[in-house]
């Protein structure tokens, strides 16, 4: 009767052990849940903050949105830590005109972090050619003392050629009026934009000359009965963040 009770409690102190292995499995998972929670609602209301800021229009530099945008050289022959410096003095300078236009003490307005900073310089000076891109990593509000950023490197190459075609559209309908014209000069330069977007480029827009759009408008409208082939061809060289320069060739398609 003694060796039944001894193996009764051994059987109730294992049960005891398991049961509390469980609570604290369970006690540790509903933790895990009420801080996934708190952190769902806490990113809740910064989205809520986010969309009232917009809509306010206090706004003055968006979460993500480039601020500062410079080549810089890993020449040895340049010194790295001088180009950064003068780099983020720039930013910080063009910075404080956007956010705090009215308040004319200097002041290093932009905080990066230290560790991006060593990394940047890391990757310069193993070579290559750069661009710096600073950019904010939350909204910004007009008078803010602080704008918390990160900076990035993209590797400056060739994004498109000289006398290169960036996109081709054939216009199988006839235009009905000026208006149809423009739409399309506009989705064509779009597309071309988007392509070289595609390539690296950061480039906000293409550039094109608007006396050059008076002679395609033109063009377009003596030929509207005809079916359409629009190029988009480059007219220099550009790099990662250099603005591109097109032409847009209009021409009768052969039936």
């Amino acid at each position: 009767e003694l060796s039944s009770l001894k193996s009764e409690k051994e059987k109730l102190e294992s049960t005891i052990k398991q049961k509390e292995v469980k609570f604290t499995r369970l006690k540790s998972e509903k933790e895990n849940l009420e801080g996934t929670i708190v952190q769902k609602e806490e990113e809740l209301t910064q989205l809520e903050k986010n969309i009232i800021e917009l809509r306010s229009g206090k706004v003055v530099i968006s979460s993500g949105q480039s601020i500062f945008i410079s080549e810089i050289a890993s020449d040895k022959r340049f010194n790295i830590d001088a180009q950064l410096d003068n780099i983020i003095n720039n930013a910080n300078r063009f910075t404080q005109g956007i956010v705090r236009p009215n308040f004319n003490e200097p002041r290093s307005i932009l905080v990066l972090n230290k560790n991006n900073i060593d990394e940047l310089k890391k990757t310069i000076s193993s070579g290559g050619d750069w661009i710096i891109n600073i950019k904010s990593v939350r909204n910004v509000l007009k008078g803010e003392k602080y704008v918390y950023v990160l900076a990035e490197l993209i590797e400056n190459k060739i994004i498109v050629s000289k006398d290169e075609t960036i996109f081709v559209s054939d216009l199988r309908y006839k235009l009905k009026n000026i208006s149809d014209a423009n739409s399309h000069i506009e989705l064509v330069l779009t597309e071309a934009l988007a392509e070289a977007k595609r390539r690296g480029s950061i480039a906000t827009r293409i550039n094109l000359k608007r006396d050059y759009i008076k002679k395609l408008q033109s063009f377009v409208r003596q030929n509207k009965s005809f079916d359409l082939q629009f190029e988009v061809i480059s007219l220099r060289d550009s790099k990662t963040a250099q603005p591109i320069v097109v032409e847009i060739k209009v021409s009768k398609l052969l039936k």
